[in-house]
């Protein structure tokens, strides 16, 4: 039973830890210490429903309705590009986003943010759904809970360790001048990341 938890925990950590749209957003939030613990036990849990589903059959969905990718990945993509519109509008105002007061305003700006790069991320549906229950598949039934237990382990470690991390750097990378910094990149990378998802939509 430990073999196939430490093979769930490995596989899931050298699926979640490049970094990505998702990694980002968990990582900036705790640099802000905006709702930073909430975002990475939401991340973790999603991922623990996702691929509890996948383990348990869910792949079929989406080997039955292609399609669903498709469209998951056109929202995601378009929401991407909006959030990267606001992280540069942001850099370039030099907007100071980190007193207590507009952390509290943004908690459901947050939550909204959390679910788009969660649900509208089609990568996490063939991380965890496709790949893991695809390889559960060669799995006995008394194996599988072990597995999923292992994987999310991973991702209960990798968020918050995230998370944590962007906290423990916050003191230096939330000076408005590196926020700044982290707002332009963050643009950056979610208009190369959402060009990358259409493209990988209408090519697969």
């Amino acid at each position: 039973m430990f073999t196939t938890y430490f093979t769930g925990l490995t596989l899931m950590a050298t699926l979640i830890m490049p970094i990505g749209m998702q990694n980002a957003f968990v990582l900036n939030q705790g640099i802000r210490r905006q709702y930073h613990l909430f975002v990475a036990g939401f991340c973790s849990i999603a991922d623990a429903v996702f691929m509890s589903a996948g383990v348990w059959g869910g792949a079929k969905v989406f080997s039955a309705n292609p399609w669903l990718l498709t469209g998951i990945g056109i929202l995601g993509a378009a929401f991407m590009y909006y959030y990267g519109f606001l992280s540069f509008n942001s850099a370039a105002q030099g907007e100071n986003r980190l007193n207590s007061d507009h952390k509290n305003r943004n908690f459901k700006a947050i939550l909204l943010a959390c679910c788009a790069f969660t649900i509208l991320n089609p990568h996490v549906y063939i991380d965890t759904v496709v790949i893991l229950g695809g390889f559960a598949a060669n799995l006995t039934a008394d194996q599988r809970p072990w597995f999923v237990l292992g994987g999310v382990s991973a991702s209960f470690i990798w968020f918050f360790g995230l998370s944590l991390l962007g906290q423990k750097l916050a003191p230096i990378l939330s000076k408005p001048k590196s926020q700044q910094i982290i707002d332009f990149v963050i643009a950056c990378m979610m208009w190369v990341l959402a060009t990358y998802l259409l493209y990988y939509v209408f090519t697969n």
